[in-house]
């Protein structure tokens, strides 16, 4: 693991670590794009805080921010797990609730495509 410098300021990171697990699931149930639905399902529901500019990870070592440290309490580190979210088991069920929101039918050309791609980087 390398630390490495977030290009967002702590409060942006806490709001994050308190939203993104719930504006995932919302992001899910709302949209109306199949493509885009396909491609925020193929990884599933988070568990850890993303951002691929303000976070960015070591080159092809990490798979994820698993740990946080604020220089205003610089004894301390505190865990990259999103507020809600949920791991194992828990993880997987609602990953085949949200899944249900797919239409079978409705797939377009180019979603195959992009879905496989995400597959390639979430892997």
């Amino acid at each position: 693991m390398k630390w490495k410098p977030a290009l967002f300021e702590a409060s942006i990171i806490d709001m994050m670590l308190s939203q993104q697990f719930h504006d995932y699931v919302e992001k899910v149930k709302k949209t109306d794009c199949q493509a885009a639905l396909r491609r925020l399902l193929v990884a599933g529901p988070p568990v850890y805080i993303f951002d691929k500019n303000a976070l960015s990870l070591a080159e092809n070592t990490d798979k994820y921010v698993c740990k946080l440290w604020y220089a205003r309490k610089p004894e301390e580190e505190v865990s990259a797990k999103l507020i809600g979210a949920l791991e194992g088991k828990e993880r997987e069920k609602l990953w085949k609730e949200l899944e249900q929101f797919i239409i079978i039918d409705g797939k377009e050309e180019d979603d195959k495509d992009a879905n496989e791609r995400s597959k390639e980087r979430a892997v």
